[in-house]
């Protein structure tokens, strides 16, 4: 099986919404998302606009990962996979690729949100590629981590 990593296109938009919602912790349905406000037509004109970028991984034409990030802001949006694809390092990949992205547009500092709670698999995911929490906590109790870059940040 040969996985191919690229730059997230306009027409793998639609398809990243059914491996959001088969994540196997923290499954986010389509409907919610687009009641959230991400529509297809609202992150397609972000990724139009150069707001977004991101990867997806794809094997025998199909994609079973993918992820993004806000090149405006330094956050890491998602990175969501399937979880017969977990294990694979089908997200560690997808978080280096978008790491070097957002840090190629210019992002001086990354984050994210992640659940605190050591039970979930991004628990130690992002810890273990070297994220840190800031002491934030987002409004919905989820953390706030960052990821230093040693030979330019200071690390507390």
């Amino acid at each position: 099986m040969v996985m191919e990593f690229r730059p997230t296109r306009l027409a793998d938009i639609g398809e990243t919404y059914g491996i959001r919602a088969s994540t196997r912790q923290n499954p986010i349905p389509e409907t919610e998302l687009i009641s959230a406000g991400f529509t297809p037509q609202a992150v397609a004109g972000r990724y139009a606009s150069g707001e977004y970028v991101g990867w997806v991984c794809e094997t025998e034409k199909r994609l079973v990962g993918f992820a993004a990030g806000n090149t405006l802001t330094g956050e890491i949006i998602v990175i969501a996979v399937l979880p017969e694809y977990e294990g694979k390092r089908v997200g560690k990949t997808l978080l280096t690729l978008l790491v070097e992205s957002l840090v190629a547009k210019g992002c001086a500092r990354l984050w994210l949100e992640a659940s605190p709670d050591p039970e979930i698999r991004a628990h130690g995911f992002y810890r273990a590629n070297g994220w840190v929490p800031s002491g934030i906590k987002a409004g919905n109790g989820d953390e706030v981590l960052e990821l230093f870059f040693p030979d330019i940040d200071s690390h507390p």
